[in-house]
């Protein structure tokens, strides 16, 4: 990790204001860590959210109809005083996109950084963008972005033109002030321009992606903000605890729910005896449709307990829902799929495989697992003024609201979502199932009601990633070349849950106001540019006994399916080197090179970048894997993985000792060679890649979703372990490639940069673990139990 040389001094003046000396010593001692992300604004706050909705010309207590993304005035607004506030359809799920926004619009407008602020995610005062989710911020949507920028300054110059009295082509504009060339005297800023007024701009495009004006865009190289780092605006009120959280929110007469899940999987809920809470303290009401069931009481503690003491009779379903999850895997190879891909074949698998000089088969395994956030699933409805107001850090609140109107049957104009920062994040959390939650009271009670989930809920209950299994086989001819590969996957993912849906959310589903036929989900395949002459790859989706009310509901997880399958994949293309007696980086480099053929994009020539950067920077030694096993107690070992999404290329080294008594792993470096195309922030995007490859070394080596044949069982951090500070590596190095043929292109793009890191990083764990013992593993995760099973059974423990 980077480390900051020094403290900022913005974040000195704040730990000044700490009163308590030992948490100021603390962050200060703590600084690689905490420091390392924090920072000040630099200038302007996010504005208040009353303020931001004044700004944006509304809106009160409604009604709040769609902000009209062809209007200019939809995407900033500049004031007298010369500052200007960004309005932004997309959620910041911790990764500094909102200080990117800032960055690319500041540099496209000629505004100084320091002297904008950015209001994002709240649908009433910003257009639908969609909210976040698949990396799809600064490469989809930082293009409407710059160019409604390029066009307000457009316009000011042209208003200043007028003023001045002088063509365009004598103005120039620096830091929102447009002045005559040589003549600097004669000068207006930006305020003086427009200043507490509209634009009334029209704007043109087919739809909010496309959204342009008349200017063209800058080139990259005169974006001046553009790969900087300025500090975050976001992370002091984060460090001081002034941020008011999603979880925090309050409004006058709120009260608070508890849900009481059912205790079996698609247990039909057969009577409630109201009186066991009638008396308890604050109780105001149960409230009860078909097997939804919830209590509702003046103070939060008082809901939890009165959950507790709510007694209700609970029938359990006549066939088990699911099988164990020790058997998961035997099931999921004999289940009938419910839907199969036509296979995909290239060249002629067949005869390749009959003329092979060695055949080599695997297969592998990965585990339902679950996002498991910090903070348990939780939402506030308000709904006075006959309006419904929904307080939530869900990541695609437009969604949310129209999800809830969908399925309350109210107005969509008459429901807003509140976007406000908060733990569930990264895919299809349980942030939408609160949402809705909190919806329904409030319009069952007529008052704002804040729900909350208890941390065996969240766990339990929250979406999983799909478990997989996965067989592969490769043909090598007498040189060793792979000269046929096949991929087969089966994955549980019948019933896939797509985000906000108005019935398939969890009190839909326990409602039973759900879709007469489940979503038919899917299974996905590699992602890479080898160049493999003879292919066949196929797909199944296997599905559970119980498709409803069960707590294996899947739905995305961040990079859905990718961590699995690039598992499988880039495990296995390990095994064919190591069968081929030949160094995996150069293995995977002759695939990569065997074509000079190339994508729109370069994904080819960026690939070979980026792994010759990530093993340049690893100082990797060629052989063979693995390499013969001492006599140590801790074995070592290194191993590379490498694929893409989309368009933005990663490869990883994971560096790992292997405890023979233990089974203990311990990722002890990580390598990760990273090319999304132009930076906006290179510090922002290093953090940001290191939080997704921790993210993913939980998965890799502990996260798994565990059940019995009524419930899940992993509902706690000890039933369902997670990274912790001990697991963390002591190195992690990130280097940003720009590999395109063309690294100066005044058009250079920008992709998305988040989920990409997710993808390599299990295959690189496992295939350094081969590299340090000679054993494969070939099912997730990695705990000390099972490595050290398979290091006996190796005959290495």
């Amino acid at each position: 990790m980077t480390p900051f040389t020094s403290v900022p001094p913005a974040i000195e003046d704040l730990l000044e204001k700490i009163t308590t000396p030992s948490r100021r010593d603390f962050l200060r001692a703590s600084g690689v860590f905490v420091v390392s992300a924090v920072a000040s604004s630099g200038g302007l706050k996010a504005s208040a959210y009353q303020a931001a909705q004044a700004a944006a010309g509304a809106l009160g207590p409604g009604p709040y109809p769609d902000r009209d993304f062809h209007q200019l005035d939809s995407w900033m607004a500049l004031r007298e005083d010369n500052t200007a506030t960004f309005y932004v359809g997309k959620t910041d799920l911790g990764q500094g996109t909102g200080t990117a926004f800032r960055q690319i619009m500041a540099s496209e407008l000629d505004m100084p950084y320091e002297r904008t602020s950015c209001v994002m995610g709240s649908t009433d005062v910003t257009v639908d963008q969609g909210g976040s989710g698949g990396s799809d911020a600064i490469q989809t949507d930082g293009w409407p972005m710059r160019r409604v920028a390029a066009e307000a300054r457009r316009v000011l110059v042209d208003m200043a033109s007028e003023r001045l009295g002088v063509p365009v082509a004598q103005l120039t504009v620096v830091d929102g002030v447009v002045s005559v060339s040589g003549e600097p005297s004669r000068r207006l800023t930006y305020g003086q321009l427009i200043g507490g007024r509209r634009f009334n701009v029209t704007l043109t495009g087919n739809n909010v992606d496309a959204t342009t004006g008349q200017a063209r865009l800058k080139a990259v190289q005169e974006l001046k903000y553009v790969g900087q780092s300025p500090p975050r605006y976001d992370i002091p009120a984060k460090v001081d605890g002034s941020l008011t959280w999603a979880v925090d929110m309050k409004v006058p007469g709120m009260v608070h729910a508890r849900n009481i899940k059912p205790p079996f999987a698609g247990a039909t809920l057969v009577s409630v005896d109201e009186s066991s809470v009638r008396t308890a303290p604050g109780f105001v009401r149960v409230v009860r449709k078909g097997n939804y069931l919830a209590v509702v009481c003046e103070r939060e503690e008082q809901a939890i307990a009165a959950a507790k003491q709510l007694k209700a009779t609970w029938q359990k379903p006549s066939t088990a829902p699911f099988p164990r999850s020790e058997d998961l895997f035997t099931y999921v190879r004999g289940a009938t799929p419910t839907f199969s891909s036509p296979p995909t074949v290239a060249g002629d698998p067949a005869a390749a495989f009959a003329s092979a000089a060695r055949v080599v088969e695997a297969e592998y395994e990965v585990p339902f697992q679950g996002h498991t956030a910090f903070g348990p699933a939780h939402g506030m409805a308000d709904p006075s003024n006959d309006q419904l107001t929904i307080y939530s850090n869900d990541m695609k609140s437009y969604g949310l609201r129209n999800g809830v109107a969908q399925f309350l049957n109210i107005p969509r104009d008459r429901v807003r979502v509140v976007w406000m920062e908060g733990p569930q994040a990264y895919g299809r959390t349980a942030a939408d199932d609160a949402g809705f939650e909190a919806a329904f009271l409030a319009k069952e009670l007529g008052r704002p009601v804040r729900v909350q989930w208890m941390r065996d809920e969240e766990t339990a209950w929250d979406t999983k990633g799909p478990a997989y299994v996965v067989k592969m086989r490769g043909a090598l001819d007498a040189q060793g070349a792979l000269t046929a590969l096949e991929y087969e996957a089966r994955a549980v993912d019948h019933n896939h849950l797509g985000y906000n849906e108005f019935d398939t959310v969890l009190i839909a589903q326990l409602t039973g106001q759900r879709k007469a036929t489940p979503a038919r989900g899917g299974a996905a395949t590699p992602s890479s540019m080898y160049v493999i002459p003879h292919r066949r790859t196929t797909t199944h989706v296997v599905s559970l006994p119980l498709v409803w009310e069960t707590p294996l509901r899947t739905g995305n997880l961040r990079d859905p399916d990718g961590p699995q399958v690039t598992f499988a994949s880039e495990s296995f293309i390990d095994e064919l080197a190591a069968a081929a007696n030949v160094d995996p980086v150069d293995f995977r480099m002759r695939l990569l090179t065997a074509s000079t053929t190339d994508d729109a994009q370069f994904k080819r020539a960026r690939s070979i970048a980026v792994v010759k950067a990530a093993v340049e920077k690893f100082k990797w030694d060629p052989r063979p894997s693995a390499k013969p096993v001492g006599r140590d107690e801790v074995l070592t070992g290194r191993g590379i993985s490498y694929s893409f999404r989309s368009q933005t290329i990663v490869a990883q080294i994971a560096e790992v000792e292997v405890n023979r008594r233990t089974g203990r792993v311990w990722v002890k470096r990580l390598v990760c060679a990273h090319d999304c195309g132009l930076v906006i922030n290179p510090e922002g995007l290093r953090r940001t890649i290191e939080g997704g490859m921790l993210h993913t070394l939980s998965r890799a080596l502990h996260e798994e979703v565990t059940f019995d044949t009524e419930k899940v069982t992993s509902v706690d951090w000890v039933s369902h372990p997670t990274l912790t500070h001990n697991d963390a590596p002591a190195q992690i190095d990130v280097v940003l490639v720009n590999g395109d043929p063309d690294p100066g292109r005044a058009d250079l793009p920008h992709y998305g940069a988040g989920e990409t890191v997710c993808k390599p990083l299990i295959a690189a764990v496992a295939n350094a673990i081969y590299d340090a013992t000679g054993v494969r593993l070939r099912r997730v995760p990695f705990r000390a139990a099972r490595v050290l099973a398979a290091l006996k059974t190796g005959g290495v423990a």
